[in-house]
């Protein structure tokens, strides 16, 4: 099946459309992404709660469902999007993306990986570790024992790594605590199908 021809419209509209949505939730924007699957063209809304401390973002299954509904009617009466699609609203998860420095400076201390355009000093082209300061325009992993600077454009892709705390053996003083049950999973809603197709098991439908 051929990808559909990319549909020409704003999506810094879409975007300043839905954040008073979002904004009514007590809801912040993490992402808007415009992507082509064999499936046709889907909007993926990534949202976290305001305040949300957790990788996570802190929203459950019933907020990416509550969102993802208030978000379809706007869309639905701003017409913003001519062509036919997919709505998809979910949290980060706990491997969520790291786009921006503020949010490396957020998740100081948390093990992440990041690929590297160019190779970081040391020859590697991707870093696994501890997410250190650094000064600005830069990013610093703590890597097997050793601070490794880059340039952050160098930068193609970050993920912060969930790692499971075992559980202590008895007479052992716990470390940090486990991740919330809640939280461990991505948390993922998609609108409901339009113009009579049938509803699947994850909900999805697709809009226009």
């Amino acid at each position: 099946m051929e990808p559909p021809t990319r549909a020409v419209f704003d999506l810094e509209r879409v975007r300043d459309t839905v954040a008073p949505v979002l904004a009514s939730h007590g809801i912040t924007l993490v992402d808007l992404e415009w992507i082509t699957e064999r499936a046709g063209w889907t909007l993926r809304v990534t949202i976290e709660r305001e305040g949300a401390d957790d990788a996570g973002g802190g929203v459950t299954l019933e907020d990416c469902a509550d969102v993802s509904r208030d978000v379809s009617s706007v869309l639905d009466v701003e017409d913003l999007i001519p062509n036919h699609y997919n709505l998809e609203v979910s949290s980060p998860g706990l491997d969520r993306r790291l786009r921006t420095a503020a949010e490396f400076a957020r998740f100081l201390g948390r093990t992440a990986k990041v690929k590297l355009a160019r190779p970081a000093p040391d020859g590697q082209r991707l870093l696994r570790g501890e997410l250190l300061e650094a000064p600005e325009g830069q990013v610093a992993v703590l890597v097997d024992g050793k601070r490794i600077a880059v340039p952050f454009a160098d930068v193609v892709e970050a993920r912060l790594v969930f790692e499971l705390t075992a559980k202590p053996k008895k007479g052992q003083r716990q470390g940090k605590e486990p991740a919330k049950e809640s939280g461990q999973k991505k948390q993922l809603a998609e609108a409901a199908p339009r113009s009579g197709s049938k509803r699947s098991e994850r909900g999805s439908e697709k809009r226009k």
